[in-house]
């Protein structure tokens, strides 16, 4: 797992978002289970996907090729990181190329 230089934080999670990602870095599970990652996706029909921190605690997730482009709070703020994305492709205009803008943010 990677994690963007350009990584997005919710401002609910703000104050736990260091040591959150030094324990991504460190490739070990979050001692803290209440934030979730928008991160890129495996399959071609996807783009993105939201997870929990307790989904992040699996070795599937932490040693996959996924790359982390937001940290939230909660499921809500997630969304809304999402949808700040796609935004953001769509005014580059990346909208059609939206998984290749992704993997370069």
């Amino acid at each position: 797992m990677t994690i963007s230089e350009n990584i997005i934080i919710g401002e609910n999670i703000a104050w736990r978002a260091d040591d959150i990602l030094k324990s991504i870095r460190k490739k070990e599970p979050c001692g803290y289970p209440v934030w979730y990652a928008v991160t890129t996706a495996m399959e071609n029909d996807n783009l993105m996907y939201i997870l929990s921190g307790l989904e992040m605690r699996h070795a599937a997730y932490l040693e996959s090729d996924l790359k982390i482009l937001g940290l939230a709070g909660s499921r809500e703020e997630a969304g809304k990181i999402v949808l700040n994305l796609v935004q953001e492709g769509y005014n580059k205009g990346d909208i059609l190329n939206m998984k290749q803008y992704l993997e370069t943010i």
